[in-house]
């Protein structure tokens, strides 16, 4: 009976020291999967924010991109972020974008969302860099 007392005391113990420990925003991973990390490029970290839903779809012949960026920490993030267009054969399409700013509250979700230029475009990436507010 002593022996089931210390090993219990030893498992609450830890239990307690698993949820005490804080989130990091380190130790968050850029996306929830590997299909949607696959369509970014990431500058730095992004500071506890990650991209949790991808979706495309051609509207009039253009591509139109949506995700959902969900800040996992309680601090605000300002998130800065653009879309690269790119042809069949990998090549740029446009210009290029400028980089659009936007803050996303602690424990907080934003959708972004982004039109190709024409319809030579037929993929996409996001680029993204974050700093804490």
């Amino acid at each position: 009976m002593k022996q089931f007392s210390k090993q219990f005391a030893a498992c609450t113990a830890l239990v307690a020291a698993c949820f005490a420990a804080p989130v990091m925003a380190d130790d968050i991973p850029n996306a929830v999967s590997p299909g949607i990390a696959a369509k970014l490029i990431v500058r730095g970290t992004l500071e506890g924010v990650q991209v949790t839903d991808l979706r495309s779809q051609r509207k009039n012949d253009v591509l139109v991109v949506q995700a959902e960026l969900v800040n996992q920490i309680v601090k605000d993030v300002r998130v800065y972020y653009r879309f690269r267009w790119t042809d069949a054969a990998g090549m740029q399409v446009g210009d290029g974008e400028v980089w659009k700013p936007l803050m996303i509250l602690g424990k907080q979700s934003q959708f972004i969302k982004g039109t190709a230029y024409g319809p030579q475009a037929t993929d996409f990436k996001i680029e993204m860099s974050a700093e804490p507010r």
